[in-house]
Formats: C-alpha cells, sequence, structure tokens
C-alpha cells in the first residue's frame, strides 16, 4: 500500500522539484560570478537513473553533492588581460544518490576526483580591484560560460536492505565517473554516467551503474 502511495505521489512532486530548480536557474544566470573562476565550492541537486545490476523493478530519485574545483589557468592571458581562464584541474565531490527497489531503498555514497578540460569559455570582466595585503588582483566578471569534460575514480559506499539469496552484501566498492558540465555565470548543470568496478554482492557480479542531471550552483 506504502509503494502504491509513492507512485502516485512522485510525478507531481517531481515536476514542482523541476519547475523550483528552473526557476533557480533563471534568476541565476543574471548574476554577476563569482571573483575566483575555476576555484569554487558549491551543492548540487538532480535526478538520477540506474541502480545495482542483477535486480529489476529500480528507479532513480534523486542524487545531491558538495563539489570543490581547483582549476588551472591560462598564466599568458593573465598576465596579458588579467583575464583568469580555467584550463584544465581537478574536482573533488561528496555525492548521494537514491535508488527505489521492490524490495527496499539504496543509498549510495561516492567520493569521485576527477579531471576537467575547458573544451571553450568566454567571460566578460566587470572591474579589478588590489588587494594590499595578498598583493593580488581581484578579478570580477559580469558573464561566464563554459563547457568542461571530465572523467576519473571513484571510491564508493552502498547502504541497503535489498538482499541477493545466500550473497554477502559488499558494501564498499570501486567506479568510475565521467560527465560533461555547462556552466551560467555561478549556475551549472552536469550530466554524467557512472559504472562500478567491484561489485557490491560477492560472490556476484552486481555493479552501480548509472547515469544523473544535476543542477549547482558556486560560491
Amino acid at each position: 500500500m506504502k509503494n502504491q502511495n509513492q507512485k502516485l505521489t512522485w510525478p507531481s512532486s517531481r515536476k514542482a522539484v523541476k519547475f523550483v530548480v528552473f526557476s533557480l536557474a533563471i534568476m541565476l544566470s543574471f548574476q554577476t560570478v563569482f571573483s575566483q573562476v575555476g576555484n569554487s565550492i558549491g551543492f548540487e541537486l538532480g535526478f538520477c537513473s540506474g541502480g545495482v545490476t542483477g535486480f529489476s523493478g529500480q528507479n532513480g530519485l534523486f542524487t545531491g553533492a558538495i563539489f570543490k574545483e581547483i582549476m588551472k589557468y591560462n598564466k599568458k592571458k593573465v598576465n596579458e588581460t588579467g583575464v583568469l581562464t580555467p584550463t584544465y584541474g581537478l574536482e573533488l565531490k561528496l555525492n548521494w544518490s537514491y535508488y527505489s527497489t521492490e524490495a527496499g531503498g539504496i543509498n549510495v555514497y561516492t567520493l569521485p576526483a576527477t579531471f576537467k578540460f575547458n573544451l571553450g569559455s568566454h567571460m566578460d570582466e566587470q572591474s579589478v580591484v588590489y588587494n594590499e595585503k595578498t598583493h593580488t588582483r581581484v578579478h570580477t566578471y559580469t558573464k561566464f560560460r563554459a563547457i568542461y569534460l571530465y572523467a576519473g575514480p571513484e571510491a564508493g559506499y552502498i547502504k541497503t536492505n535489498i538482499t541477493k539469496g545466500s550473497d554477502k552484501l559488499s558494501p564498499a566498492f570501486a567506479g568510475i565517473v565521467g560527465g560533461i558540465q555547462i556552466w551560467f555565470n555561478r549556475f551549472k548543470i552536469d550530466v554524467y554516467g557512472q559504472r562500478g568496478l567491484t561489485s557490491v554482492f560477492s560472490p556476484g557480479n552486481n555493479y552501480i551503474q548509472g547515469g544523473a542531471v544535476a543542477f549547482g550552483f558556486a560560491f
């Protein structure tokens, strides 16, 4: 009876969440860009699909993460124009995803460390303020657009009440993740996929696998 109620309320809840996310995206796209482009901390929320391979009746629901990006800059362009242009670097995440199944729920926690490469970006500088304490110039931008491609390894942990016969749950796993990010000022759209490399049941061939679309905001 509980599962039937969830199926009835989920479509309307999903529409409401989508409306809030896209409304936030429109507002944020007009915001002034943070001064340190490419070295931000932020969070993201979205929708996921997939689950554990070998099990039927799975539905991906929500995903969320806290991220930190550490990007290298084009030093030549910085010296010539003062504009900070991210080129490549790392992004660290603490990610959570939730999947529902006929037998129960699945919580997946992952820690990806991915390499990011800038496929193209554009920014308009608004002002430059000299910081006397650090002897550096702080740049503020009115617009920032960029596309990043990223991939890398991840460590994960699964928490679930589903069982598979006499097989034993092996909650810790290793995997890989890859995707593409589109940035609009402080706001980003992140589309990615992940695949476990070690089984979460032993013995067995049951891997974490799926994808997600997330909407993020950087401080």
